[in-house]
């Protein structure tokens, strides 16, 4: 029964693709067995280590490294789900993920793990599950004191939530593994045939294991070899974004409604709440307070970052600094941000030479409008679809943006690294400049200066001021005080020196509050599953219609730029949730979701 133990993984979402050889980097074949692990301390925080390195904390970071197979998951997360959003358009012409989302093109059969399909692979998930359950389920065995076998089991416990929240944000309802499945035979699959849980109970499956995680996590490790495991907050933040998520009208719609027409009652109870209870969004407001008083109370450490006076320095800080203290939960995982990293995030002229189709990342123009001036106004932008207006003009606009802009956004005219003297500017036909750039700018955050030899960024899986924003959404939707929302949204505003906002109503403070998301959040994940669980991801010019630029010209005698259309996209309201791979369903045991 020991082998089969190891050849689990191969089997849940996975049937055909690929081996089981990484167990602890050995074959199959070796002598490490479940025994020999859990009797070494060494071995079981080894082990520990697997479990994390399965789980869905890198992010973009996994497609980056080309040694890594995991890149097949994340591909597209972080980075490419932005470009399915109007937050990015891709540069070049690779990677082909993005059209995809663009065209409306994919279905059941592209996110097959033997294709290059979307930006997301439930199969890599659940081994990373099976890891954790394995640990969970044995590390009681180890040598280690009582107190401290309870803290890993807690860690084990959280990434494994933490997975099933990677799966349920994308599908509804999911399969719930929370064992070690057991078969008697290699040709025996019976056994990991595990239907969909309800909506409900797979969040309800989430949040109890982040409570039982918070009674044995830590709020700080004290020692510095420690950086990047999980803390209480990180327990207290999953719980409070998957009960935000919960409420959303996505799955908790005001009028009951499906996001596409659904008879089936089993079905509905898959995709989302059959019937809305304002509840829920009281529940998500009290788990949000609690990550906020977590951090102002018992941490000790963790807070909105204020160090440095200017505020663009500010706001950077925060994706740099890997001992920041408004992060709560990160992860890196490259030595360095050369290879297929600096291919396809690094703008032209920075990649290594001979990397000459970079696919980089441009901010859209729809999505430059969210940024407000400095003095917290709306800029007036000229709209007129083809009109040439001056480069002085183009330039000055963009620098009365506010600091998270600048911090965010490498713009024409400026330095890639600050203090360098290098500018660069963008202009479409001058070969010695970045050119072909599809967009207003390209991404700066996370990778502000990086160079093919430099230290890889991070990713950033929880932070403090998401959890504010997180509350103010909540509790607006319950009516709550005026008073507490505003402050909630002026934390984060206050930290890069944006004027408060007033609260009106709630229609307007929702409008203020997803658009201070947007701002603050952007590039993180967020934007492409804010849109999906608002249901606005079919709005014109979002995830559907026109995306422009504000394109430049090497014109004399003085450069121009001109607003252009750069893409079309397609949605579909199937959309709103993933389809289960085709071969799952073919094995009758998965209900597809609708549409698909």
């Amino acid at each position: 029964m020991k082998k089969y133990i190891v050849l689990i993984s191969c089997l849940i979402f996975s049937t055909v693709f690929f081996s089981c050889e990484d167990f602890l980097e050995k074959p199959i074949s070796s002598d490490i067995t479940v025994d020999s692990v859990f009797n070494s301390t060494i071995r079981t925080e080894q082990f520990l280590w697997n479990v994390y390195s399965t789980a869905s904390i890198y992010e973009f970071n996994h497609f980056w490294s080309s040694t890594d197979p995991r890149f097949y998951h994340y591909g597209a997360s972080g980075s490419l789900v932005s470009v399915a959003t109007d937050e990015l358009e891709v540069e070049g012409t690779y990677p082909a993920i993005p059209r995809y989302f663009h065209t409306g093109t994919w279905n059941a059969a592209t996110i097959d793990p033997g294709s290059w399909g979307l930006e997301f692979m439930s199969h890599i998930t659940y081994q990373g599950i099976r890891n954790a359950n394995i640990f969970i389920e044995n590390v009681d065995r180890s040598p280690f004191p009582e107190s401290e076998k309870n803290s890993m089991k807690a860690e084990a416990r959280f990434l494994r939530a933490l997975m099933h929240f990677d799966l349920m944000q994308r599908l509804g309802g999911i399969s719930i593994v929370d064992r070690v499945l057991s078969v008697s035979s290699i040709d025996d699959v019976e056994g990991v045939k595990i239907p969909r849980s309800t909506y409900a109970q797979t969040v309800d499956f989430i949040v109890s294991e982040c409570e039982e995680a918070t009674q044995f996590l830590p709020n700080v490790y004290e020692d510095t070899k420690y950086l990047g495991r999980i803390v209480k907050g990180a327990a207290l933040a999953l719980k409070a974004r998957v009960l935000l998520y919960a409420a959303s009208p996505l799955f908790n719609d005001p009028d009951g409604q499906p996001y596409v027409p659904v008879s089936d009652p089993v079905l509905r109870e898959l995709i989302g709440y059959p019937s809305y209870d304002a509840n829920r969004w009281q529940l998500a407001a009290q788990a949000n307070k609690a990550v906020l008083d977590w951090a102002s109370n018992e941490s000790g450490w963790c807070r909105l970052y204020d160090g440095f006076d200017n505020p663009v320095d500010r706001y950077e800080e925060i994706f740099i600094n890997h001992t920041c203290p408004e992060v709560i939960l990160s992860a890196g995982l490259m030595q360095n941000a050369g290879g297929y990293f600096c291919l396809f995030m690094l703008p032209g002229q920075i990649i290594p030479q001979g990397q000459n189709n970079p696919s980089n990342h441009a901010i859209t123009f729809n999505f430059t409008k969210f940024y407000q001036k400095k003095d917290g106004t709306d800029q007036v932008w000229d709209e007129a679809e083809g009109v040439a207006y001056p480069y002085s003009q183009y330039q000055r606009k963009l620098g009365e943006l506010e600091p998270r802009f600048q911090a965010s956004v490498f713009q024409s005219g400026t330095e890639w690294s600050r203090g360098s003297g290098t500018v660069y500017h963008f202009y479409e036909t001058n070969t010695l400049q970045l050119k072909d750039i599809r967009g207003v700018g390209f991404m700066r955050k996370f990778v502000k200066g990086v160079t093919p030899n430099s230290p890889a960024p991070r990713w950033i899986t929880f932070r403090l001021a998401e959890f504010y924003l997180n509350y103010a959404e909540a509790l607006n939707e319950i009516n709550g005080s005026p008073t507490e929302i505003e402050w909630a949204v002026n934390q984060v505003r206050r930290r890069v020196d944006m004027p408060d906002v007033r609260y009106t109503n709630q229609d307007e403070m929702r409008k203020i509050i997803r658009r201070e998301r947007a701002v603050e959040l952007a590039f993180e994940q967020h934007r492409y599953f804010d849109l999906r669980r608002w249901k606005t991801a079919s709005e014109e010019g979002v995830m559907k219609g026109k995306i422009y630029t504000l394109k430049l010209y090497d014109t004399k005698p003085e450069p121009t730029y001109k607003l252009e259309q750069i893409s079309s996209r397609v949605w579909d309201d199937k959309m709103y949730l993933y389809p289960f791979r085709q071969q799952e369903v073919d094995l009758g045991y998965i209900i597809q979701n609708p549409g698909w």
